[in-house]
C-alpha cells in the first residue's frame, strides 16, 4: 500500500504541483547536508497550506516546526511581498539548516527565526504584537495544547490553524498507547472539542508519501 500511496502523490505533483527553484533548492541544499527528507512536508501538502493561505488573504504567519524551512518556503510564496513569517524551531541544527536555506532562497518576504523551546519564545512576544492570520503547528506532539492555548492568544476572529501529523497511523485510537506524543495529541482533540475560542474544527486522515497520518484545521471565533 505504501508504494502505491507514494506512486499517487508523485502522480498528483507532476500534475498539478508546478517547479520552482526555490523550493528545489531548498531540498536539495538539506540533502547535501546530509538531513532526512522525511520531515519535511509533502509537496501536495505544501500547496494546500499555500492555497488556505491564498483563499484567507493572510499576510502574517506563525509556524512552529521550521525543520529546514521547506514548509516556510511554500508558506512564504502564498503572501504578498510585504508579507511576515515568525518561524520557531528547537532543534539548533535544524534552525541552523533552515536559516541558511532561508538566507540562500533572498525571499521578498520577511522571514524570522528563533530557535528555541516555541513555548517559550511565545510566552516571550510582546504583549502589543500583531496578531497573525495563519499558524502552521508542526512541532513536538506532547505540546500540542500547550500551543493551541500560546497559539489562541496571538491570533484575531478568522485566524485559520493547522495542525499537522494528528493522526500518527491510527495510534490515537489504540488505548494502549501511552506515548507522550500519543498522548498530546489526544488532549489536543479534547481541548479542540467546544472551545470556547474555535468557531471551527475538524480533521482529516491522509495517505500519501508521507504514510499513514493527517492533520487538523480550525478556525478562531
Amino acid at each position: 500500500m505504501q508504494q502505491m500511496w507514494t506512486d499517487l502523490d508523485n502522480y498528483i505533483d507532476s500534475h498539478l504541483i508546478p517547479d520552482d527553484p526555490i523550493l528545489k533548492q531548498t531540498l536539495d541544499n538539506t540533502a547535501a547536508h546530509g538531513f532526512p527528507d522525511h520531515l519535511a512536508v509533502a509537496p501536495n501538502q505544501g500547496m494546500l497550506l499555500q492555497m488556505l493561505i491564498q483563499m484567507n488573504g493572510c499576510k502574517r504567519v506563525l509556524e512552529l516546526g521550521t525543520f529546514a524551512a521547506y514548509s516556510t518556503m511554500w508558506l512564504a510564496r502564498a503572501l504578498p511581498e510585504d508579507g511576515y513569517i515568525l518561524t520557531i524551531e528547537g532543534r539548533d541544527t535544524h534552525a541552523a539548516m533552515g536559516q541558511e536555506n532561508i538566507d540562500r532562497a533572498n525571499l521578498k518576504q520577511t522571514v524570522e527565526l528563533k530557535c528555541g523551546r516555541a513555548a517559550d519564545i511565545l510566552r516571550a512576544l510582546p504583549e502589543d504584537i500583531e496578531p497573525f492570520d495563519f499558524i502552521f503547528i508542526d512541532a513536538d506532539k506532547q505540546s500540542y495544547p500547550e500551543y493551541l492555548e500560546l497559539c489562541l492568544n496571538l491570533s484575531h476572529s478568522g485566524t485559520v490553524i493547522f495542525l499537522d501529523n494528528v493522526i500518527r497511523a491510527g495510534a490515537i485510537i489504540d488505548p494502549e498507547n501511552k506515548k507522550p506524543s500519543i498522548e498530546g495529541i489526544r488532549s489536543m482533540f479534547e481541548l479542540m472539542q467546544n472551545h470556547p475560542r474555535l468557531l471551527s474544527s475538524t480533521a482529516l486522515q491522509t495517505v500519501g508519501s508521507k504514510g499513514h497520518d493527517g492533520f487538523a484545521l480550525a478556525i478562531v471565533k
